[in-house]
């Protein structure tokens, strides 16, 4: 799958969390968890800048995913307490974690969500005789299910325009709420 399709998948797998998140924590968490799923929809392509690693490989796996979700959580959880409490300087090492367990799992879960929705693309698509192995090193089975090729401009442009109508279909619902 390439950029638009990945985009897109984002978008869509974010869109129902995101309305929810709106609804229950605030209109800000809804438009946060479409922006925290659309900054990570393409971080495991980073792989194939990187000659040092494997296309598909470890930054396909939902470990990778959840490191980097948590430590992209913790850097707007502690973004957030700087923001909101002034807590730098105060000598109390890691205490805006603690106190802010919410924000840091509200940020988490959509860092992840872009991840996923990632990995479910390169799943659904085939690409030369790349597959990916989410659970390595745990389980070395590959996923692929084969349902479009990876360049398929039908599949990509129709995902990026599905996920983009959803998100704009949410933040219209949020704003209305």
């Amino acid at each position: 799958m390439y950029k638009n399709g990945h985009i897109g998948l984002a978008l869509l797998f974010a869109a129902p969390f995101a309305f929810l998140f709106g609804i229950l924590f605030g209109p800000h968490w809804g438009v946060l968890t479409l922006v925290f799923s659309f900054t990570t929809a393409r971080v495991p392509d980073m792989d194939q800048r990187l000659k040092i690693l494997t296309h598909r490989g470890f930054t396909h796996t939902i470990w990778f995913a959840l490191i980097v979700s948590v430590a992209m959580g913790s850097l707007v959880t502690q973004l957030v307490s700087i923001l909101e409490f002034n807590t730098i300087g105060n000598g109390e090492f890691l205490s805006w974690l603690v106190a802010d367990i919410p924000t840091l799992l509200l940020a988490t879960f959509g860092f992840m969500l872009g991840f996923i929705s990632h990995l479910v693309g390169d799943i659904l698509t085939e690409a030369y005789d790349y597959t990916i192995n989410p659970y390595w090193p745990i389980s070395n089975k590959p996923y692929t299910l084969g349902w479009a090729t990876a360049d398929s401009r039908l599949w990509n442009w129709g995902l990026l325009l599905c996920g983009s109508v959803s998100a704009g279909t949410v933040l219209f619902l949020i704003a209305l709420s």
